[in-house]
C-alpha cells in the first residue's frame, strides 16, 4: 500500500464491513445525565481545592535534568503570582461544588415532595382505609 488513495479505499471498506458486522452500533440517544458512578461529597470537597506538588514538575527527555531544574526555579520565581492564581482557582471550585452539593439536596427534597404527593391517601370523608382513586 503505497498509495494514500489505496489506503483510504480499505479503510472505507473495512468500516463498512464493520458496520455490516454491528461493530459501529450506538445506543439510543439519551437525556439522562446521571453519573455511571456516584461520587462521594467528601470527594468533590476535596477534588475543588488545588495544591500543586512542585516535586511533580520534571522533564521527561533524555538528559532532562536540567530542564527540571529551570522549571522548578521558574515555579519558584513566579510562586506569588502562582499562589494567587492557585487561590482564585480553589475558591471559585470550593463555591461551585458548595453550589452543586446545594441543588443535588434541593432535587432530593423536591423528588421527596413529588413521591409523598404521587402516593394515594385517604380520601376525606370516605370510612377510614379507603384510599384515594387520584
Amino acid at each position: 500500500m503505497t498509495e494514500p488513495a489505496q489506503a483510504l479505499a480499505r479503510a472505507r471498506a473495512a468500516a463498512a464491513a464493520g458496520r455490516e458486522r454491528g461493530l459501529y452500533e450506538e445506543a439510543d440517544p439519551s437525556l439522562d445525565a446521571s453519573p455511571v458512578t456516584r461520587i462521594s461529597q467528601t470527594r468533590l470537597v476535596e477534588w475543588s481545592l488545588i495544591a500543586p506538588d512542585i516535586e511533580r514538575v520534571y522533564s521527561t527527555r533524555r538528559l532532562g535534568a536540567p530542564i527540571t531544574v529551570v522549571k522548578r526555579l521558574l515555579i519558584r520565581s513566579l510562586r506569588q503570582y502562582i499562589g494567587e492564581a492557585i487561590a482564585q482557582e480553589s475558591r471559585y471550585n470550593a463555591q461551585a461544588t458548595a453550589h452543586i452539593l446545594n441543588l443535588e439536596d434541593r432535587v432530593r427534597d423536591l423528588e421527596e415532595q413529588l413521591r409523598k404527593r404521587s402516593t394515594p391517601g385517604p380520601v376525606p370523608g370516605a370510612p377510614d382505609g379507603e384510599a384515594s382513586g387520584r
